[in-house]
């Protein structure tokens, strides 16, 4: 079994299917992008790469997407 030091790196860069880790993980995929602003198709491609689908986010998802973005970025 995974300790639980293990299980939050796991979340954090998005190797879990837990809320936090799919938008861990579309959060990693758009810290590659060049662009400073991400648009929408952007935002798909990026969701749809990582397994994640972009129509399941909702308001709060997007905000924590946000703060993911700006840590690690």
């Amino acid at each position: 079994m995974f300790k639980d030091w293990q299980l939050a790196m796991m979340e954090d860069y998005g190797l879990t299917d837990t809320n936090t880790g799919l938008i861990n993980r579309v959060a990693r995929r758009l810290a590659e992008s060049p662009n400073d602003t991400i648009e929408t198709d952007e935002f798909r491609s990026a969701c749809l790469s990582s397994g994640v689908d972009p129509d399941s986010f909702t308001g709060s998802d997007l905000a924590e997407l946000q703060r993911k973005l700006n840590e690690i970025t």
